[in-house]
This record gives C-alpha cells, structure tokens and sequence, in this order.
C-alpha cells in the first residue's frame, strides 16, 4: 500500500507534465481525455496486431494444406502409373534342395579342414568364418528365391567319447528344409547344419 501511495503521485505529476501547455499558447488538454485516448489507440494496434497474425497463420496453413494435397494427389497419380504386384507367396515356386545344398558344403568343409588340427583357443573363430563361408557358398551357387539360409557349425577334437548336438524350430514342413554334413579327421571333427526357411 505504501508503494502504491508512493507511485501515485509521481503517475499523476508525469501526466500533469506532459499535458502542461505553459507557455505555449494553447488550451491545457484534459489527463483523463488523454489518459483514455491512449487506451483506446493501444487496443486499436493491439486488435490489428492479432488480425494480421491470424491472417498470416491462415495464409501459412492454407500453403502447407495445398502443398500436402498435391503431394497427395502426385502419389495417388503414381501409383495408379505403376501397380504394384502382389508379391504374397504361400509356397516357393522352387522348392529347396538339401541333397544340392549338403555336396556344396562337403565340398567347403573339406576343402577348409582337409589338414587342419584342434585348437581350442581358435576353434571358437575358424567355426563362425566356417559357418558364414557355407552360407554364403550356398547362397551364391544355389540360387533359391524367397530362401533365408542359417548356417552353425560345431567344432570338437577327435576323443574316445560321444557328443550329441540337437536343435529345435518352428516352420512349415512342406516349404522349409534342412541339410547337414558331418566331417571328421584324425584331429577334429565338424558338423555343420544348414537351415532353408521360406519368406513368404
């Protein structure tokens, strides 16, 4: 309240002052007149301020509406150009061949570890190059559309002692399929498993 007190009067005497006309000549104006027509000439700009931003919001929004709609339109007209196939396949129209797939990863298997010896330090690493060189020997002579191909290799050394591997999946028995090749010499043995999986 006291700043209130304070600053009222200081208000006043500024606008006393600016409507003061001595020694002008000229008829002292009313503050409150003033006072009011200040008011209103805010509220003017104020009112034409937010009207020439709404316009330009509406100008802006109407250019991205239009540019949307012929990007819209320009698609729609594209794609009724060139169709799109159905490229839906419940069933390869070639199925694949594990009897093919298994001679083409004897041939890398043996070729790879004719006069190889067990490390087991670098087994870990000969079996993932092993496997992705299978895979890809598969994929390059072997051409079957639609085909995924998983490729794993097992390495162990030659021991008088059994080793059973397994694995389980879930696919469709009449379009998927596996192969698998087992390898031995006198120091290590590999088993190698092939596994076609269809992409409709």
């Amino acid at each position: 309240m006291e700043m209130e007190k304070q600053r009222k009067p200081a208000s006043c005497d500024a606008v006393k002052a600016l409507c003061s006309t001595a020694g002008t000549g000229t008829k002292p104006r009313d503050p409150q007149r003033l006072h009011t027509a200040n008011l209103a000439k805010r509220e003017r700009h104020r009112k034409r301020g937010k009207d020439t931003w709404t316009a330009k919001s509406r100008e802006i929004s109407g250019q991205n509406m239009r540019s949307i709609n012929s990007k819209s339109i320009a698609a729609n007209k594209s794609l009724f150009k060139n169709p799109v196939d159905n490229c839906y396949q419940p069933q390869p129209e070639k199925t694949f061949s594990a009897e093919e797939a298994r001679l083409v990863m004897k041939a890398v298997v043996e070729e790879r570890l004719r006069n190889a010896e067990y490390d087991g330090n670098a087994c870990s690493a000969l079996a993932r190059e092993l496997a992705d060189c299978v895979k890809h020997a598969v994929k390059d002579l072997l051409f079957f559309e639609r085909y995924k191909i998983i490729c794993f290799v097992v390495l162990g050394p030659v021991k008088q002692s059994d080793l059973c591997c397994c694995s389980r999946s879930v696919w469709c028995p009449s379009a998927d399929t596996y192969a698998e090749y087992c390898f031995k010499n006198h120091s290590l043995f590999a088993l190698c498993v092939l596994y076609a999986v269809y992409s409709e």
